[in-house]
């Protein structure tokens, strides 16, 4: 956290800009997004932005923090720091938090639970940080009340963020509660292969915008297309969630928060445009379209089950994405046939189009041939991906290894027959 332009509140140790007096939030993101959530939270009016590793730090009034929370794309989680101090031990963490005034966002009927980061040689065992943290709020409401507040790690009102690195402690308030990246759309027990955050930044990284052709025939689970139906209904992006942390908090405005959702309801915006839906497998068609459903969105996509290798774009120009088998699904073999097979496939039937493929074999990203305009390295989970895209034109491409791409084509023969996608009904 920069410190340099912010103080301490003398009554409470909450942080404030000093500039403003707005309090301090941090909204996290994924490494590689960063730039794109601070254009975004500008956009929202927030102010005194301070761009950090996986994170932007800023300033805000309630109903900021209300539209942050309802429209951004790009943040996993809003918190809220109130107290940060230098710690080498458990005890003293204790009783800095002890001192506190925990009755300004909770009360002793109040339930909370604490979630844990630590990073540091001092700090060997986060759990027992966890616990001397707790017993501090507790005893804080016993010896002003009598009465202590209960831990519910599933459902609490107050969510509370320990962070520490090195001796630096950080006790943070968490605002969105469940995380932002989380939309509500995945149907229960969905495969889930690519974060909601991370597909709503590869879109934007890629120049795609509501109007501008969108092809998605790797669809799998549907993220990429249900992030820009999303985009393109003009709704915020959590419109249809009814419950975010801050609700619990002491001091909740609730005329506000509805005066929040009426001005961004009078700015929405619907922007018809075409997204073109596919995937070889009948699950994944289903997952999609249950995910749209999901979000009221049915008919905002045309979906089909279709052989990428036997697609025909229906527009003359757009941006098609790709998330392709990564090699933990795939021989070696046949996954580097696969990757040239897509080349082969984007150069000679798609010119005119833009093309972006997210994969973690770097290897096989090699065997797609094509000259790439940008590279972006990007983590899905654990994973290190690249996030590369290419500009196609006329002509074809030699390939030494057709043999094997027309084995590839061959190989997805109980699909190949179909027709293009079908429009939803």
């Amino acid at each position: 956290m920069n410190k340099s332009n912010q103080v301490n509140s003398s009554e409470q140790g909450v942080k404030e800009v000093a500039s403003s007096r707005l309090p301090v939030y941090f909204a996290k993101t994924l490494a590689g997004m960063e730039q794109l959530l601070k254009e975004e939270l500008i956009s929202l009016g927030t102010s005194d932005l301070v761009m950090v590793r996986r994170g932007v730090e800023f300033g805000a009034d309630m109903p900021t923090l209300f539209r942050v929370c309802l429209c951004s794309r790009f943040a996993i989680r809003v918190l809220r720091p109130v107290l940060w101090f230098e710690a080498e031990h458990p005890d003293e963490l204790y009783h800095e938090a002890l001192r506190w005034e925990w009755g300004s966002v909770m009360t002793e009927d109040s339930t909370f639970a604490i979630d844990v980061t630590s990073h540091s040689e001092h700090f060997t065992h986060s759990q027992f940080a966890t616990l001397r943290l707790k017993d501090a709020i507790v005893d804080h409401f016993r010896n002003a009340t009598g009465v202590r507040p209960d831990v519910d790690r599933e459902n609490p009102d107050v969510r509370i963020h320990l962070h520490i690195s090195n001796t630096q402690v950080t006790i943070s308030l968490d605002a969105s509660g469940r995380p932002l990246a989380r939309r509500g759309y995945r149907p229960i027990g969905a495969k889930a292969p690519l974060n909601e955050v991370l597909a709503a930044g590869l879109l934007a990284k890629a120049g795609w915008k509501p109007g501008i052709p969108l092809y998605d025939p790797m669809c799998g689970s549907g993220t990429f297309t249900t992030e820009a139906a999303l985009l393109a209904d003009g709704h915020p992006i959590q419109w249809h969630r009814r419950k975010f942390a801050f609700m619990d908090w002491r001091g909740f405005e609730e005329d506000v928060w509805w005066d929040v959702r009426d001005e961004l309801k009078a700015e929405c915006e619907f922007n018809p445009t075409p997204i073109y839906t596919s995937d070889r497998d009948f699950g994944a068609i289903s997952q999609t379209r249950s995910a749209l459903s999901n979000m009221e969105l049915d008919g905002r996509a045309e979906l089909g089950r279709s052989d990428f290798f036997k697609i025909t774009p229906r527009t003359e120009t757009g941006i098609v994405v790709l998330n392709p088998p990564y090699g933990e699904r795939m021989e070696v073999d046949d996954l580097d046939a696969m990757y040239a097979a897509i080349g082969d496939r984007l150069k000679n039937h798609w010119p005119g189009f833009t093309a972006w493929i997210i994969s973690s074999d770097f290897d096989a990203m090699k065997r797609v041939g094509l000259k790439h305009i940008s590279r972006e390295t990007m983590f899905n989970g654990p994973l290190e991906c690249r996030w590369v895209g290419y500009d196609l034109y006329e002509g074809s491409k030699e390939n030494e290894t057709t043999e094997v791409i027309e084995k590839v084509i061959e190989d997805s023969s109980e699909v190949n027959d179909l027709p293009p996608p079908e429009p939803v009904e």
